[in-house]
Parts: structure tokens; C-alpha cells; sequence
């Protein structure tokens, strides 16, 4: 028990957050329990609140099963006269060239591995592209568009990695998606798309 008064250390609370994802994973808790909890054991300073944020759950929950590797695409997506979507668990280059020609591209960073920075190049002829990213990234928009629209949708979040998007837009559309609390919890319990 006089371990209970000792400090709590970084590794000690994320191991915590690591467990209670895995309850919340089974179905012992919430989203917002573990959202809620989570945030307890952030802000945890002793070793014994964390042991009370853990006091009515199993003492091991079944682990989550590893994470197969990334997969490896080069730094061009093209969608010319066709549709291309890229998402899942993948490696994202640190630069990156998306060109849409009468073609719709459909790109999903929210379950890939990000560099601290992105740069992406987008270039739209009559087509659209949409990038999805987590809630926590910082977009920067830059570029132009000529009969067409880019934009960017959701609340950044800030203190995840930067993703600067250079768009180049002509008769078409460029949206770039926020992932949402919600959207990111659920991609945190790996039950995302």
C-alpha cells in the first residue's frame, strides 16, 4: 500500500490507457467511460489513482491482437478517367502527389503511420478528391481553384502531425475531412473502417 503514494510515471499511465482500451475493446466500457478515465490517467499524479481508475475491471483484459505492418505506397496517386481510394493501416510518404483527372481519389490518413509532416500535392481536372484526416492533425491549405471549391471541414485538433496540402483545383472539388472525437475513439479501439 505505500507503493499507492509514490509518483506515477509517464510509462505507468499509458500503460493504463493502454489497458482500459482494451476493456472498452471487450465491451466493458463506454467510449465516454474511457474517454473519461483516459483523461483521469493523464492527469494522474500517484500511483494510486491509477490503480482506483482500474478497481472494477478484470486485472487483464484480453490483449489486442499486433498490428500487421503498414502497407507501402509510392508517393503518386492517380484516379485519370477512374475512381482510387487509398486507406487502412499504410505508410504515409513525407511527400506525396495526388492527381485527378475526370477521376474521383478518395484518401484516408486517419489509420495510417504520419510523419510529423506531410506535404501534399493535389492536382484536380473535373474530378474530386477528398482527404480524410485524424481529428488530432493541423491542416495548412494553400493553392488555388478555378470554377471549383477546396475546403477544409471539422475542427483541427493541433498537436497531432502537420499535413500541408498545395491544391491546384479546376473544375472540381477538394475537400479535406476532420475526423471527429468520436471517429477517432472508435479508430483508437481499431473498430474504424
Amino acid at each position: 500500500m505505500a507503493d499507492e503514494h509514490l509518483r506515477a510515471s509517464d510509462a505507468e499511465r499509458q500503460q493504463l490507457v493502454d489497458r482500459l482500451r482494451d476493456h472498452a475493446a471487450e465491451g466493458r466500457l463506454t467510449t465516454d467511460e474511457l474517454e473519461e478515465r483516459s483523461a483521469a490517467a493523464y492527469a494522474a499524479s500517484t500511483r494510486g489513482e491509477l490503480v482506483a481508475l482500474r478497481q472494477d475491471l478484470p486485472e487483464t483484459a484480453t490483449p489486442r491482437a499486433p498490428t500487421p505492418p503498414p502497407e507501402i505506397v509510392g508517393e503518386r496517386i492517380g484516379a485519370v478517367l477512374s475512381n482510387t481510394e487509398q486507406g487502412g493501416h499504410w505508410l504515409v510518404p513525407e511527400r506525396l502527389l495526388i492527381k485527378a483527372v475526370l477521376g474521383d481519389c478518395k484518401l484516408d490518413l486517419r489509420q495510417a503511420e504520419i510523419p510529423r509532416e506531410v506535404r501534399i500535392e493535389a492536382r484536380v481536372r473535373l474530378g474530386n478528391v477528398t482527404i480524410y484526416v485524424p481529428a488530432d492533425a493541423r491542416v495548412v491549405l494553400t493553392g488555388r481553384s478555378i470554377l471549383g471549391d477546396r475546403k477544409v471541414r471539422g475542427q483541427e485538433g493541433g498537436g497531432g502531425p502537420v499535413i500541408r496540402v498545395d491544391a491546384d483545383v479546376i473544375l472540381g472539388d477538394l475537400t479535406i475531412d476532420v475526423a471527429t472525437t468520436g471517429e477517432r475513439l472508435k479508430n483508437l479501439l481499431g473498430r474504424g473502417r
